[in-house]
C-alpha cells in the first residue's frame, strides 16, 4: 500500500512540475505583436525582466561567447548576435522552446550544431559570413524554418536532405565552393528567392523548374555553359542574373518568362541575339554587356516596357535593325563594339535620353537622328567621325555632346556643331 501511494504521490509531482514548467513559457506572440515588443540591447537588462523578454539583440558587442543565462529567457523569440567573435553556443540555448529568429551572421562557427534540431518552432536561420564547410543531414529536422542564410562561408556540398525543408521560402547560399545543387531543391515548392552566385556550378538540375514562386533568381559568377530548359517553367520570375558564367547562347526558354522585369547576361561568351529570347512583355532592363554578340536581330516587338537596354563592350558592326520597336527605351548603351554605321531605327525611340556610341569606328550619325527629341546625353568619343549634320541640331532637349578623340572632326566642323547646339555642353 506504501508504494502505491509512493508512485501516486511521484506521479502527481512530476505533473504538477511539467505544469509548472509549461507555464513558465507563454504562447507564441504574432509578427504584430512582436512589433509592440521592447527590444533589449543588453543581457543584463534583459535578465531583469526576463518574462517579458521577447526579442534580445546583441549585434556589434564584440562577445568571445555567449552566456548561458541565456536559457533563462523562456519566452524569447528573435536573438540576434551577429558580428561578434563567438566559436559555440551554449546547450542553454537550445531550450528556448519558442526561439524562432536565430542570427548568427557574421561570427565564427565552424560547423552548425547538432542541438540546433531542438529548436522546434525555429523559422529563421542566419548563419552569414562564417567558417562553416557543411550542412549535415540533420537540417531537415527544422520542419518549419522558412529563411536560411547561408551565405559567404566554404561550403562544398549541399545534401539532399535539404529538400525537406518543404516551408523554406528563402535559400541563400552566395560565396561558397557549391559545384552542384542538388535535385532535391526542386522539393521546396515554397521558395520565392534563390540565390546562389559565385560558387562554382557547372550545371543546375531540371527540378528547379519546380520552383515556380521564385521572383528572383541569382546566379552569377559560377562556371554554368547551358541552363536547363526548365528554367522557362519559373513563371514568377521578375528578376534573373547569370552575368560571369559561360553561356555561349541565350536559352530560347527565356523566352516563356513573361513576367521577368530584369534579365541580366553579361560578361558571358553570347555570339549572337536572335528570335524570341529577350522578347519579354515587361522587361524594363536587359543587360548584354561584355559578350561577344556580333549579330542581332532578335524579336522586339514586345519591349514595350524596355527602358533600359546595354550592349557594351561586343563585336556589332551596327546598331541593331528591331530596336526601334522598344519604344519606350531612355538609355542604351552600345559603345566599345565595332559599329561603322548608325542606322535610322534609332530615330523611333523619342523617349530615348542616353545614348552611348562611344568607342566604335563610326564616320557619320544618320540625320534622321534628330528626331530624338528627348535625348539629354548623346557620346560619340573615339570615333571617325567627319562631321554632325545640321538636322542633328532636332536633338533641343540635347544637354551634353560627348565627341572627344574624333581625330578626323576638324576646327570648321568643330565650329559648326557649336552653331547647332548653342545650349548644349561640349566636349571636344
Amino acid at each position: 500500500m506504501y508504494i502505491k501511494y509512493s508512485f501516486l504521490l511521484l506521479f502527481i509531482m512530476l505533473t504538477v512540475g511539467i505544469t509548472n514548467a509549461q507555464k513558465k513559457v507563454k504562447p507564441l506572440k504574432t509578427q504584430e505583436e512582436l512589433s509592440k515588443q521592447k527590444v533589449y540591447r543588453s543581457l543584463k537588462d534583459a535578465m531583469l525582466n526576463k518574462k517579458r523578454v521577447y526579442i534580445l539583440n546583441l549585434d556589434n558587442q564584440h562577445l568571445l561567447e555567449l552566456s548561458s543565462k541565456i536559457g533563462k529567457l523562456k519566452n524569447l523569440q528573435q536573438l540576434y548576435i551577429r558580428n561578434n567573435k563567438i566559436t559555440t553556443l551554449p546547450k542553454e540555448l537550445f531550450m528556448l522552446q519558442n526561439l524562432q529568429v536565430l542570427a548568427l551572421g557574421e561570427n565564427k562557427f565552424i560547423e552548425i550544431p547538432a542541438d540546433i534540431v531542438k529548436l522546434k518552432n525555429l523559422e529563421e536561420l542566419d548563419l552569414f559570413s562564417n567558417r562553416i564547410t557543411k550542412v549535415p543531414d540533420y537540417i531537415e529536422q527544422l520542419t518549419k524554418l522558412k529563411s536560411l542564410d547561408l551565405n559567404w562561408n566554404q561550403i562544398e556540398v549541399l545534401p539532399e536532405s535539404i529538400g525537406k525543408l518543404k516551408e523554406l521560402e528563402r535559400l541563400l547560399i552566395e560565396k561558397n565552393k557549391l559545384k552542384t545543387i542538388p535535385k532535391a531543391v526542386g522539393n521546396l515548392t515554397k521558395l520565392k528567392e534563390l540565390k546562389i552566385s559565385e560558387n562554382q556550378i557547372e550545371k543546375l538540375p531540371e527540378s528547379i523548374g519546380n520552383l515556380k514562386l521564385i521572383t528572383e533568381l541569382n546566379l552569377e559568377k559560377n562556371l554554368l555553359t547551358v541552363l536547363p530548359a526548365s528554367i522557362g517553367n519559373m513563371s514568377n520570375l521578375h528578376k534573373i542574373n547569370i552575368s560571369q558564367n559561360r553561356l555561349t547562347s541565350i536559352p530560347l526558354e527565356l523566352g516563356k518568362l513573361q513576367n521577368i522585369e530584369e534579365l541580366n547576361l553579361s560578361n558571358n561568351k553570347i555570339k549572337k541575339v536572335t528570335g524570341a529570347s529577350i522578347n519579354l512583355p515587361k522587361a524594363k532592363s536587359i543587360d548584354l554587356s561584355i559578350n561577344n554578340i556580333t549579330i542581332f536581330n532578335a524579336d522586339m516587338k514586345r519591349l514595350q516596357n524596355l527602358e533600359n537596354l546595354d550592349v557594351s563592350v561586343n563585336k556589332l558592326s551596327a546598331v541593331p535593325l528591331n530596336i526601334g520597336y522598344a519604344s519606350n527605351l531612355k538609355t542604351v548603351y552600345l559603345n566599345r563594339n565595332k559599329i561603322i554605321r548608325v542606322s535610322g531605327s534609332i530615330s523611333k525611340l523619342d523617349k530615348l535620353e542616353e545614348l552611348d556610341l562611344s568607342d566604335n569606328v563610326i564616320e557619320k550619325i544618320d540625320k534622321s537622328l534628330g528626331a530624338l527629341t528627348s535625348l539629354k546625353i548623346l557620346r560619340l568619343s573615339n570615333n571617325r567621325l567627319l562631321y554632325l549634320n545640321k538636322q542633328l541640331s532636332g536633338m533641343r532637349a540635347l544637354q551634353e555632346l560627348y565627341i572627344e578623340n574624333n581625330p578626323r572632326l576638324n576646327d570648321f566642323q568643330k565650329k559648326q556643331v557649336k552653331k547647332f547646339f548653342p545650349k548644349t555642353k561640349i566636349y571636344f
